[in-house]
């Protein structure tokens, strides 16, 4: 096997990472984990000595997911392998997840840098409204993307500027104006969890909360300005912040602590 899987690690939860290492270890040659300085070490390392497969990178601070990501990219192609699988520390892969992307891989073009799946969220229905095999898309999240880590380095990496959140539509937005493709597959690859997300109805359609800390707001906010500007992404972006932060009012706890963050993130963003 010439792939391999990273996971990214900040105090996890020992049951549920043991689920995602027991599902993905069989289906990769390497699995790579990068420590963000996790506090838990002796929990961790007491997991991991039941794998043989596991190349475990402690880092003696929170990095950010960027960092990591870019340090699984190179640990993955030190070890050998062309593509490797990215996971939160809470994923649980299907069992033939690599199978179908390893499928699909073999039968794309040069340029097609992401593979990835519909997956299924632990707290909302998601519907991704897919009718073909696979389809061409401009985004996905990080977790349970396979990915070609040429293209990934040609384009420079992930941008460790954005330490967490958005992190996902950076790579994105840079393989696609660099003229990679991301495909889906029309396949539920993965179990997945984003925040303690809810769903409301908003303007008449039904939308997901994320209920995400006050931190993660700021972050949200911060990078979302961020690649505003990097890419030129113009009034939509100011369109998705506007409406988050609605959002957060009407249906959000500690709704005075998060708004501050949010502006805060607006004020931060025109500064990185």
């Amino acid at each position: 096997m010439e792939h391999a899987a990273g996971i990214v690690l900040y105090e996890p939860d020992i049951k549920r990472l043991e689920e995602n290492i027991s599902a993905i270890s069989p289906q990769v040659a390497d699995v790579i984990l990068i420590d963000n300085g996790s506090k838990n070490i002796d929990e961790i390392k007491g997991l991991i000595a039941g794998f043989d497969n596991i190349t475990y990178v402690r880092n003696a601070e929170n990095c950010g997911i960027a960092k990591a990501l870019n340090q699984i990219m190179d640990k993955a192609e030190e070890l050998g392998a062309k593509w490797v699988l990215t996971l939160d520390q809470d994923t649980v892969c299907e069992s033939d997840i690599i199978e179908k992307y390893d499928r699909m891989a073999k039968r794309a073009k040069e340029n097609v840098a992401i593979i990835t799946s519909m997956y299924k969220d632990r707290n909302v229905e998601m519907d991704f409204g897919m009718t073909g095999e696979y389809e061409r898309t401009d985004l996905c999240i990080t977790s349970g993307a396979f990915n070609k880590i040429s293209c990934i380095k040609a384009v420079g990496g992930f941008d460790e500027k954005l330490f967490i959140d958005m992190v996902d539509y950076d790579i994105c937005y840079a393989l696609v104006r660099g003229g990679y493709r991301i495909v889906r597959l029309n396949y539920v690859g993965f179990l997945h969890e984003v925040g303690r997300s809810v769903t409301r109805k908003f303007l008449g359609k039904n939308i997901i909360i994320f209920n995400h800390s006050p931190l993660r707001k700021y972050y949200w906010v911060r990078n979302s300005i961020y690649l505003k500007r990097k890419y030129d992404l113009g009034f939509k972006a100011d369109v998705r912040i506007i409406k988050r932060m609605i959002q957060t009012l009407l249906y959000e706890k500690d709704r005075p602590d998060k708004l501050k963050s949010m502006f805060r993130g607006v004020a931060d963003g025109y500064k990185l």
